[in-house]
């Protein structure tokens, strides 16, 4: 049986951005090298073998945007690194080197995928892994069992921990729910709604709740509440209308819970959080108001240093020497965290582009006549906005290789045709 080169080379590299710290790392220089960063490498050889063909799935222009922002990303960032006071040599080289990971993942998929046949394979490998991993998150919740790179394997970490969180291949549990939450929509690209992707479904909202996840919990309603306030094909005459009713109804729910939030917090662990939360924001305390208070100062640092950025990986640095009143030295927010470290210009670009995606392939979704191609829209559109909530669920974000995969289905779907994608398998 002959193996296409371009399909082992697709596998490769979504495969490695997903489970990017699988096997052994081989440090050198104070550098890991993971699975991804030796895929990224593999891939870009292998993709220069491939012979030069035309066809591809995503025009020109499109991926053109996206590499040429990304350069003018790397290339601003080392400036950063050499002529910024507060650089972080080490961390500011790695953080560059993910980026430069991104890049050429990104760019190797959209050069490399000539037709829905090799998105067709992107989606089973995305749909099998991620199956794989909410079984797998299931079973660290039931027993406490946990991979190599968990955090429950440091020893330096505080052992009193509830060791009945789902991390899955991440070092966190705050990284593995804002992965499954990002993902989820996958599972309904096909419409299919099968029994395991309502299993699927029930498991990453289980592990969110034992993960003690509540933004990316938030995340799932506002993609439900976005799915039917501007995607649903029946509200599409009446849209104002029903806006208004469902505004409403959330405002009256939300008050009527505020007003009755002590004693509803006793029937609901949820509640209960909430309810803690807002308790120790009223004295100054808690994981919610040291949040606020970092973004707050992440706020006043950009204005401090005039949007121009403080440089890779120096986020921690610039509050080392200017600390928080929060105690907080990681961004939690992806947006302030590019915004700190590369300056405005690069944050609103970045913004820019995710939310273009979203706004053109929720027009493509509403005018689609083929009902299965429009739930492959909506598929790659929801799992595109839940990114836009989850990216402030964990301390960094730069870093994740996964999120590569996202934005190249997004710049796909932004582009492949109704006529395209009807081809993929049902």
């Amino acid at each position: 049986m002959k193996i296409s080169l371009r399909k082992v080379l697709i596998f490769l590299l979504v495969f490695a951005s997903l489970i990017p710290h699988v096997g052994m790392k081989i440090s050198i220089l104070g550098f890991n090298w993971t699975l991804y960063r030796g895929a990224v490498l593999l891939s870009a050889w292998i993709f220069f073998l491939l012979p030069r063909n035309k066809k591809k799935l995503t025009p020109k222009n499109i991926y053109k945007s996206w590499i040429y922002f990304l350069s003018v990303w790397i290339l601003y960032g080392i400036l950063l690194l050499i002529l910024s006071p507060y650089r972080n040599l080490h961390g500011g080289i790695i953080e560059l080197i993910s980026i430069f990971s991104g890049f050429i993942c990104l760019a190797v998929l959209l050069l490399t995928i000539r037709d829905v046949h090799d998105l067709n394979q992107i989606i089973n490998i995305v749909q099998f892994i991620f199956i794989i991993l909410v079984i797998w998150g299931g079973i660290e919740c039931i027993t406490g069992i946990h991979l190599p790179m968990s955090y429950f394997n440091d020893d330096s970490i505080n052992n009193l921990l509830n060791p009945k969180l789902a991390t899955g291949i991440f070092y966190s549990e705050n990284d593995f729910s804002a992965f499954l939450t990002c993902l989820l929509p996958v599972m309904f690209y096909r419409r299919k709604l099968s029994i395991l992707t309502i299993f699927t479904m029930i498991g990453v909202v289980y592990i969110d709740y034992i993960n003690d996840a509540n933004i990316c919990l938030l995340a799932l309603l506002a993609a439900i509440g976005y799915y039917l306030i501007f995607i649903h094909q029946y509200v599409k005459k009446g849209r104002r209308t029903f806006i208004t009713i469902f505004v409403s109804a959330g405002f009256i729910l939300c008050f009527l819970i505020s007003k009755n939030l002590k004693s509803l917090a006793k029937f609901s662990p949820l509640l209960n959080t909430i309810y803690v939360q807002y308790s120790n924001f009223n004295v100054s305390q808690g994981s919610m108001y040291d949040r606020l208070i970092i973004y707050a100062d992440s706020v006043k640092a950009s204005i401090q240093t005039f949007f121009l950025g403080v440089g890779p990986a120096s986020f921690s640095n610039y509050f080392y020497k200017h600390p928080s009143s929060s105690g907080l030295v990681n961004p939690h927010n992806l947006y302030l965290e590019i915004l700190l470290e590369y300056g405005i210009v690069i944050a609103v670009i970045f913004v820019w582009k995710i939310v273009s995606m979203i706004k053109i392939i929720r027009k493509k979704t509403i005018v689609c006549k083929s009902r299965s191609v429009k739930w492959k829209y909506i598929s790659c559109c929801e799992m595109l906005f839940i990114y836009c909530i989850v990216c402030i669920a964990s301390s960094s974000f730069i870093g994740y290789a996964w999120q590569w995969v996202v934005i190249a289905l997004g710049i796909i779907h932004m582009v492949a045709s109704e006529e395209e994608l009807v081809d993929i398998n049902r």
